[in-house]
């Protein structure tokens, strides 16, 4: 029997067919002696328009499966275009609401114009899911508080007060949602509502994306709920990128952070969030005792300058921190990327031994910064396994030095680095010749440039 990876091909390419198409997989073609469907498993149509209709038929298949499915049967969906709709969530859900949404783990309904309506219906189809473990609702500006609110209200009404809400839940993409304070309190409070038999909030912590969202200072009292409680963190990986919280806003999650250890969050993006060299220091008080699993953070595009970049790397810095507590050593991916850092705080970076991936893209570093930070790389580096140095505009002169500072061994140090990224930095022939000397001492080593400049070309020519 064919696998069904030519059914999803169908599908993408012939969308008006997905009901009856579908229908006859699940319930005939597809199926054994037993009537179970042993082969398909993904439904990819995302980006077509699909009447309502169809849809509902579409549910009606999938809830036909999962009555009478044994073992195997669809776990993924991405479907629809931006035409969907309330209209087309509804009728997508509504016989599958009946069945807590079935055998699904993967719902893909981003960027289908879905508002109060669609959400309400997510929400009340999968809240009792022992299924659902990955829903993406990105990019529905429509939806807005109220979208949110409503999703959680639905939740909230058919789950009732036992147990928790959305209990397989592993990620939730709420990116581009327009989501406010009232809507960031609302989600925090389903999230956080009721516990399992053995008494924790859940089983597994969530991977949580509100990239570009209205969330501001005033919605992170409910941000820190999340992120730190008296049981740790229910999330692993919290992504708020560009949702303008300010120097305010980091400095509540810090303060929660230091009442509460947010044990378990493994990933923080704070990147885009206006936050400065005051909001960066209040971080780094909280980065010393109380995230203790912090494995990744991204500070890019926030103006922290120098000065709080070193006062993050002084958490991670030393064996001992002024009020005796050993300093934070589970933080290895730094994101320094548009930080105005300088030279000065490319330097502290550097000298960290414990990161094992740093950006400092776009920092202005120029031609003077690669020559200042060339020492500190001779013969690679001791920790730092991916280095990007990558648009910082320094001159040809500048990378050859700094090509040729790491190709030159430094006794005694075992050299880690096994990337670096210099795009965005004068590279011709001269360049060139120094990579290849790096080269014949480290030849593992993978160096990402910019195509050669050649001597009389400029780089508009070589575009």
């Amino acid at each position: 029997m064919r696998r069904n990876c030519c059914i999803n091909r169908v599908l993408l390419h012939q969308p008006h067919i997905i009901s009856p198409y579908t229908t006859c997989l699940l319930s005939n073609n597809q199926t054994t002696a037993h009537g179970q469907n042993t082969n398909l498993q993904t439904i990819s149509a995302s980006g077509h328009h699909i009447p309502p209709s169809s849809l509902k038929r579409f549910s009606s298949a999938l809830t036909y499966q999962y009555q009478h499915a044994i073992n195997g049967g669809i776990t993924s969906v991405a479907i629809g275009s931006k035409d969907m709709g309330d209209e087309g969530a509804v009728e997508l859900l509504g016989c599958l609401s009946a069945e807590n949404g079935g055998l699904l783990k993967h719902l893909d309904l981003g960027w289908k114009n879905l508002g109060k309506q669609g959400f309400g219906a997510v929400g009340a189809t999968f809240s009792r899911s022992k299924h659902m473990a990955h829903l993406d609702l990105s990019r529905n500006n429509n939806a807005g508080c109220e979208g949110v609110v409503s999703f959680c209200d639905a939740a909230k009404e058919i789950f009732g007060k036992g147990g928790i809400a959305f209990p397989a839940l592993e990620q939730l993409n709420l990116t581009e949602c327009n989501i406010g304070p009232v809507g960031m309190q609302a989600l925090s409070d389903v999230l956080l509502s009721g516990e399992c038999q053995d008494g924790k909030k859940r089983q597994q912590r969530i991977h949580l994306v509100l990239r570009s969202n209205l969330i501001g200072a005033d919605g992170c009292p409910a941000l820190a709920a999340l992120v730190s409680g008296t049981d740790g963190s229910i999330l692993s990986n919290l992504q708020i990128g560009q949702c303008s919280i300010g120097d305010e806003g980091i400095t509540t999650i810090s303060n929660a952070a230091v009442s509460n250890p947010c044990t378990g969050l493994m990933v923080l993006d704070i990147s885009d969030n206006a936050i400065t060299k005051d909001g960066a220091k209040k971080l780094a008080e909280s980065l010393l005792v109380s995230w203790p699993d912090l494995v990744e953070l991204n500070l890019a595009k926030n103006n922290v300058g120098s000065e709080g970049v070193a006062s993050v790397m002084a958490s991670l810095l030393g064996s001992e921190g002024a009020n005796g507590n050993s300093k934070n050593s589970t933080l290895k991916n730094l994101d320094l990327t548009s930080t105005d850092c300088g030279v000065d705080g490319a330097k502290v970076a550097l000298t960290s031994g414990g990161l094992t991936t740093l950006r400092l893209f776009n920092n202005h570093l120029g031609s003077d910064g690669f020559i200042s930070i060339a020492p500190l790389l001779q013969g690679g580096h001791a920790a730092i396994e991916h280095l990007d140095l990558g648009g910082n505009s320094a001159d040809e002169d500048a990378v050859v030095a700094l090509l040729d500072s790491i190709a030159n061994v430094k006794e005694g140090l075992v050299n880690k680095l096994a990337v670096l990224e210099i795009g965005g930095n004068t590279f011709g022939d001269k360049a060139a010749e120094a990579l290849e000397r790096l080269k014949r001492v480290w030849p593992k080593l993978d160096v990402a440039h910019d195509k050669p400049v050649r001597e009389g070309e400029d780089e508009e020519e070589q575009d």
